[in-house]
C-alpha cells in the first residue's frame, strides 16, 4: 500500500433516504406539504444518483406526488408510461402550450407531469415517451431566475424541477399553506453545499490506469482469414439447471463466402421440441448430427490454421469456444459497431435496418441462416468503414504534413 492509498479519505457514512452524505442530512427537517393536485416527476436515470436532483426533495415532501425514473433497458429508449386521469397535464414549452397562469381555475389539471433533468435530458424523455405528446401541455413563464446556484441553467427562465412545481402550484391551488416551505428546502440544501465546499479540505485526485478496452474498430477485420460464426445452443431436456449444449455451429469466410455449418448430435437429452423449431431445426436435422470432435475437425480444415473468428456477440463465441483453435483470436462485431457509432447497438436486425444493409445469402439451416447473413452484412459494412477510417487519417497526417 503507497502513502497515497493510506491518506485517502475513508468513504462518508450516508442516509439512504435522502442519499446525502450522513452529516449532511437534514430530514428531519424536511417539511411535509400535502396538496390537492397530483404531481408525477418523470426522470432521466442519470438524475436518480445526482446529489443536487431536485426531484428528491419532491418525493420527501409531497406525499401526493411520485418520482418514476425511466430506464433505457436494452434497447436504450426511456420510455416509462404512467397511469393518469383526462385531465391531466404535462409542463413543457412546447409550441402549442398553454399558459398555466392564464388558464380559467375549471381547467386546471388535477395531475401534474413534470420531466426531471437537464433540458436535454428533458427534450430526450419527452421524445421517447409518446404518451406525454398526447396530454395537453402548459408552460409557465418565471417572474425571476433560478435559485439553484450550485447548478447552471442554460437559460435564465430555466428553473429547477422544484422551483418549477412550487410555482405551477401557486397558481393552481394558491391557497395551499406551506407551498413556499418547498422552497426553504430547497435553498437550505444550496445554501449547506456551497458551505461544505468553501470548507471540506481537498484531496488530490489519484489517475488509474485505464482498464477499459480501445474504442476503435477491430484491426481483425483486416485479415483476410477471418471466418464469421453464429451458434445455436440449448438447455438439454429443457432443463433449466443444465449446461448449455452447442446444438449448430454456423460460419462463413469473408473474403470468399464459403460457408460451413455442422449440427451435432445431443449428448445429453437434446433441445425441447419448442426451441427446436424456434431454431429452425427438425428432429431428423439432429438424428443426422455429428460428434463435436468431428465438427471441430472440420471446422478447423474450413477455417484454416490460426484464423481468427468474429461473431456479432460474446454469447456466440462463448458457445462455440470447443470449435476454434487453440489461440485463434476472437473478436465481437457489436463492439466494434458501438465504438465506431458512440451508441448502443440494440439488436442485429435494428442494425442491419438502421444501416440500410440487405443479408446476405448463407447457405446454411433454419434460423442461422437469416441471423449470419445478416451479421455478414455488418461485418462487410465494418470493414467498408474501417478503410474509410484509414485512409481519411493517412489524408489528414499527408495535409498536416504539406502545411509545415
Amino acid at each position: 500500500m503507497t502513502p497515497s492509498d493510506t491518506d485517502a479519505p475513508a468513504p462518508r457514512p450516508r442516509c439512504y433516504r435522502c442519499r446525502r452524505p450522513a452529516p449532511m442530512c437534514r430530514c428531519a427537517q424536511m417539511p411535509r406539504v400535502p396538496t390537492r393536485t397530483r404531481v408525477v416527476v418523470l426522470q432521466h436515470p442519470h438524475e436518480r444518483t445526482h446529489p443536487f436532483g431536485t426531484a428528491r426533495l419532491v418525493a420527501l415532501c409531497m406525499p401526493n406526488a411520485a418520482v418514476h425514473t425511466a430506464y433505457g433497458g436494452l434497447r436504450g429508449v426511456l420510455h416509462c408510461e404512467v397511469p393518469l386521469p383526462a385531465d391531466a397535464a404535462v409542463l413543457f414549452p412546447h409550441a402549442t402550450a398553454q399558459d398555466l397562469a392564464l388558464l380559467p381555475a375549471a381547467e386546471h389539471p388535477s395531475t401534474l407531469v413534470v420531466l426531471d433533468g437537464t433540458w436535454a435530458h428533458a427534450r430526450r424523455l419527452y421524445r421517447d415517451n409518446p404518451w406525454l405528446q398526447r396530454l395537453r401541455h402548459v408552460r409557465l413563464h418565471p417572474s425571476a431566475p433560478s435559485r439553484y446556484r450550485i447548478r447552471r441553467e442554460p437559460r435564465e427562465d430555466y428553473v429547477s424541477t422544484i422551483e418549477a412545481i412550487v410555482q405551477a402550484l401557486h397558481v393552481v391551488e394558491p391557497a395551499t399553506p406551506g407551498i413556499d416551505r418547498l422552497l426553504d428546502a430547497f435553498d437550505r440544501m444550496v445554501d449547506q453545499q456551497i458551505e461544505h465546499v468553501a470548507a471540506v479540505q481537498r484531496h488530490e485526485r489519484r489517475r488509474h490506469a485505464r482498464r477499459r478496452p480501445s474504442r476503435a474498430v477491430s484491426p481483425l477485420l483486416d485479415d483476410p482469414r477471418l471466418v464469421l460464426a453464429y451458434a445455436e445452443s440449448s438447455l438439454p431436456g429443457g432443463d433449466a439447471g443444465a449446461t448449455r449444449e452447442l446444438v449448430q455451429w454456423a460460419a462463413v469466410r469473408l473474403h470468399d463466402g464459403a460457408c460451413f455449418e455442422a449440427v451435432l448430435r445431443p449428448t445429453r437429452g437434446g433441445p425441447s421440441p419448442h426451441h427446436l423449431r424456434h431454431m429452425g431445426l427438425t428432429p431428423a436435422d439432429l438424428a443426422a448430427g455429428e460428434t463435436e470432435a468431428a465438427a471441430r475437425a472440420r471446422f478447423l480444415a474450413f477455417a484454416g490454421a490460426g484464423a481468427p473468428v468474429a461473431a456479432w456477440t460474446r454469447t456466440t463465441l462463448d458457445w462455440g469456444a470447443a470449435m476454434c483453435g487453440d489461440g485463434a483470436e476472437r473478436t465481437v462485431l457489436k463492439t466494434s459497431y458501438c465504438n465506431l457509432k458512440n451508441e448502443r447497438a440494440s439488436y442485429l436486425d435494428d442494425v442491419v435496418a438502421r444501416e440500410g444493409l440487405a443479408a446476405a445469402p448463407v447457405a446454411c439451416r433454419g434460423r442461422a441462416a437469416g441471423r449470419l447473413g445478416n451479421a455478414l452484412a455488418v461485418a462487410r459494412w465494418l470493414q467498408g468503414m474501417r478503410t474509410a477510417l484509414q485512409v481519411g487519417a493517412v489524408r489528414a497526417a499527408a495535409t498536416a504534413a504539406a502545411g509545415e
